[in-house]
């Protein structure tokens, strides 16, 4: 949660400074006026992942059980090593249980039931962060062009860098969880043998 808001803080400083001191004697227009566009794009990018965060909640799960697009590689997982996941996973914002899920940790490992519903809200929140990484780029509108490469995608870019680094952590977590929940069928499929 830390790094999320620190990466979202300090992002939102560098575009106001820069904005105030660089931009704002070069376009004539009043250092407030940064202010409130930077912070309200802000806001705006908050309400737009927000609002597909509770569409994709809406997803069946039949219709993404068994999807080739979820497999994860060991290639895949590797290059998220090599990017230090492991050492930066944990301190990304986590809001799973906004939806009704916490992704936070598992709690029922030996649930085969829990351990799909699992893998399943991972797959929800994977399309969500990756429709979010595109439909953050809209930000760019809500004030004339003219301010777009100023304000509008400075915090498009952090968006899709906090999204990008969700869907990540997802996808490195799925091979794991498949595992964790072949295991637990198996492990019931013996307990209701006995």
């Amino acid at each position: 949660m830390v790094l999320y808001l620190s990466i979202i803080s300090i992002a939102v400083i560098l575009v106001i400074c820069f904005d105030i001191i660089v931009m704002s004697p070069i376009m004539g227009v009043a250092p407030w006026f940064f202010v409130v566009a930077v912070l309200t794009s802000t806001i705006y990018q908050v309400a737009v992942d927000g609002f597909f965060a509770i569409i994709c909640n809406q997803i069946p799960a039949k219709w993404l059980k068994n999807k080739k697009f979820f497999d994860v590689s060991k290639k895949e997982q590797k290059f998220y090593e090599k990017l230090g996941i492991k050492h930066w996973k944990d301190k990304v914002l986590e809001l799973g249980s906004l939806g009704g899920f916490s992704k936070s940790k598992i709690s029922d490992p030996n649930n085969p039931e829990y351990a799909e519903r699992f893998l399943i809200e991972c797959y929800k929140g994977e399309i969500d962060h990756i429709i979010g990484m595109i439909a953050g780029f809209s930000v760019i509108f809500i004030f004339p062009l003219k301010f777009a490469w100023i304000v509008g995608v400075p915090i498009a870019v952090t968006n899709l860098v906090l999204n990008l680094m969700s869907t990540m952590i997802l996808r490195y977590n799925t091979p794991k969880l498949k595992v964790l929940h072949k295991r637990a069928l198996r492990n019931q499929e013996r307990s209701g043998q006995k």
